[in-house]
């Protein structure tokens, strides 16, 4: 709850201590600094999310190297390998959705031409059917097993 408090209010601020007001024809107001401070943060994370996620598969080989090393059963070893393959699997599934609905909400947008509040509601629906999609896959995989 800390942190969701903490991002809310990192992302609110400029908003509220905007003085300004470029209003666009629909009465909403946006300014292209806020576009490049959530880009800017998106693309941070998704560059802090790469490197962590490389970091930790080679944490994870040399762990499990010197497990071999060391003599554990095999039946351990592969308790430490089965759980990772999946999760890569199912995380880079998310991803793909994600992505997918973002660029078909982008998409959809472009036909729509004229932004303002709209614009907005086509991409929470776009990124909501994305994690729809994630859930009936998780769903579906559960089932499998």
């Amino acid at each position: 709850m800390n942190k969701l408090l903490t991002a809310a209010i990192i992302f609110f601020t400029p908003f509220v201590l905007h003085a300004q007001q470029d209003r666009f024809g629909s009465g909403f107001t946006i300014k292209d600094e806020y576009f490049r401070i959530i880009t800017g943060i998106f693309v941070l994370y998704l560059v802090i999310t790469f490197l962590i996620t490389i970091i930790k598969s080679i944490l994870d080989f040399r762990l499990k190297s010197k497990m071999v090393d060391k003599g554990v059963p095999d039946t351990v070893v592969e308790q430490f390998l089965q759980p990772q393959s999946r999760d890569a699997k199912t995380q880079a599934i998310k991803a793909f959705l994600i992505l997918a609905g973002i660029g078909l909400g982008l998409t959809v947008i472009n036909f729509t031409i004229p932004m303002g509040i709209h614009s907005f509601a086509i991409m929470a629906f776009s990124i909501a059917l994305s994690f729809l999609g994630y859930f009936f896959y998780i769903r579906r995989s559960e089932y499998k097993d």
